[in-house]
């Protein structure tokens, strides 16, 4: 992350499996675009421009696990105790 968004990256927290950041970018699908062979974009919508069932279910590869949707806010309390509000695109 860091090498791609630089100082724009921020991890806001990991799980047993999972890291989530911030990466603050005016379009963040077309500066994934170049690098959609790493994500399972599987549970996007079929009209979406990342879609693929390439790396559905594949172990290991990175998924957004709010499945297009948008997180407007976040808040952490502590580990294991968080708030993501989300909307729609």
């Amino acid at each position: 992350m860091k090498p791609k968004y630089e100082d724009n990256a921020t991890l806001l927290f990991t799980d047993t499996e999972s890291l989530c950041y911030l990466a603050e970018t005016k379009d963040i699908y077309a500066h994934t675009k170049d690098d959609c062979y790493l994500f399972d974009s599987s549970d996007y919508l079929e009209d979406h421009a990342l879609f693929s069932s390439t790396n559905k279910k594949v172990l290991w590869e990175i998924k957004d696990e709010l499945s297009g949707e948008v997180a407007q806010e976040f808040v952490k309390l502590k580990a294991k105790m968080y708030s993501l509000q989300i909307s729609s695109q």
